[in-house]
């Protein structure tokens, strides 16, 4: 395994998250350089411009339908990252994956994946819910009893369902395992900033409990504990060619 060193940060929640992930991968990622969107889906949301301000040549993976209505990408594949892998080794400078890591299954092949895609040096960017924090807790316990579409149907009717149909399974969402993984996949670094944003959980509270993310948030902060956020967000680092 390799050693992998680990730096974590705790930071005021950004006004967007996808624009926040993408201001920091916008810093390392040279002009025109490639980069792979791993869960591209149907769309490039308006907040990763400063991403697309590098004018990076933008490959998208997804094994849902979705992403061949996405018109934002030079290249479109319907598949998993871990078959793409296989074939498309050092190929990137960017590995992004936006919401995906609370769907993995499989976290040392998928981790394996990002490294293997990407060129010596590159850098893989993610951003996830943290399993620690109660709205993680709560969806991977729900996941668990397989009752988790049922409540968020008596909750927000069968519309959010719909758009929410990829399960989930908390298996690759928190700093301890996310560092293990990459550590076996042989990236050498990870940088880590958590915040917790209380509007991203409070609309699915009935409004007689929209009180508790905002103090919980409160309270976090004043604990300084990472592991209380609700958001990870973290760059892992491939080691350059000596």
């Amino acid at each position: 395994m390799q050693s992998t060193a680990a730096v974590t940060t705790i930071e005021s929640p950004p006004a967007d998250p996808v624009r926040h992930l993408a201001r920091w991968a916008a810093q390392v990622c040279p002009p025109q350089g490639n980069v792979l969107n791993v869960g591209a889906g149907a769309g490039v949301s308006g907040s990763l411009r400063p991403l697309l301000a590098c004018r990076p040549y933008l490959v998208g993976v997804d094994p849902d339908a979705a992403i061949e209505d996405n018109r934002h990408l030079d290249e479109r594949h319907r598949t998993t990252v871990e078959d793409y892998a296989r074939n498309h080794a050092e190929r990137f400078d960017v590995v992004l994956s936006i919401f995906v890591l609370e769907h993995v299954e499989h976290p040392a092949e998928f981790a394996r994946a990002c490294a293997r895609v990407l060129r010596p040096g590159g850098s893989w960017f993610a951003l996830t819910l943290n399993v620690h924090h109660y709205f993680g807790a709560t969806t991977w316990a729900l996941s668990r009893l397989h009752v988790a579409d049922p409540v968020l149907r008596r909750l927000k009717g069968d519309e959010l369902v719909h758009e929410h149909h990829f399960p989930t399974v908390y298996r690759f969402n928190s700093r301890s395992i996310i560092r293990r993984h990459c550590g076996s996949a042989g990236f050498t670094h990870v940088y880590f900033r958590c915040y917790d944003a209380p509007g991203r959980y409070q609309w699915y509270f009935p409004h007689l409990f929209r009180w508790f993310p905002p103090l919980y948030s409160r309270a976090a902060y004043a604990a300084r504990s990472p592991e209380a956020m609700g958001h990870l967000s973290f760059r892992a680092t491939k080691p350059p060619v000596c």
